[in-house]
């Protein structure tokens, strides 16, 4: 009642239509109000839920990963360790693993490899290979390439540093 008063008193001089048309007003206005306050906050919202869909998406591949790591054991025990130059053995690892770089470049003292591959494994794999070969893995980057629906490949990037 006290909410209503001061509007019934001055919509006195108003026809019952007017007061309609302001009552309507009024209350778009306050469903704008809350629409405009609540949409950031939905939005914010959905953005939020995508992303945690992405991360455990992401978990549920990593925990994969995990298993299969587990698999991979030293196998560098024994091992003499091949004379000729970085770029000769890690060409040499690259093509006993018939893979073909996209990029293999050097600079000071660090080689640059950019390649696909279809099993991410793989990347561990070589990994392996170039640590057998004294090479340290200074940064690596593996990227999911949907190529469609039913292949994906993935690329890896890594900087390598061959340790004496």
């Amino acid at each position: 009642m006290r909410f209503t008063k001061p509007f019934k008193d001055w919509s006195q001089g108003l026809s019952r239509r007017e007061v309609r048309v302001i009552a309507a007003a009024i209350i778009l206005i306050l469903i704008t109000s809350v629409m405009l306050f609540l949409e950031p906050i939905w939005r914010t919202h959905r953005q939020l839920q995508a992303s945690v869909a992405a991360r455990e998406q992401d978990l549920n591949w990593l925990n994969e990963q995990a298993k299969s790591v587990s698999k991979f054991e030293n196998d560098c025990a024994g091992r003499a360790i091949k004379n000729g130059s970085d770029r000769e053995i890690l060409n040499l690892i690259l093509r006993r693993n018939q893979l073909r770089t996209k990029v293999n470049k050097e600079d000071r003292g660090s080689h640059f490899l950019e390649f696909e591959v279809n099993d991410a494994n793989k990347v561990l794999k070589m990994i392996g290979h170039f640590a057998c070969e004294q090479f340290a893995l200074e940064r690596l980057s593996i990227d999911r390439l949907l190529v469609d629906e039913n292949l994906v490949r993935y690329g890896a990037k890594m900087q390598l540093r061959r340790v004496f």
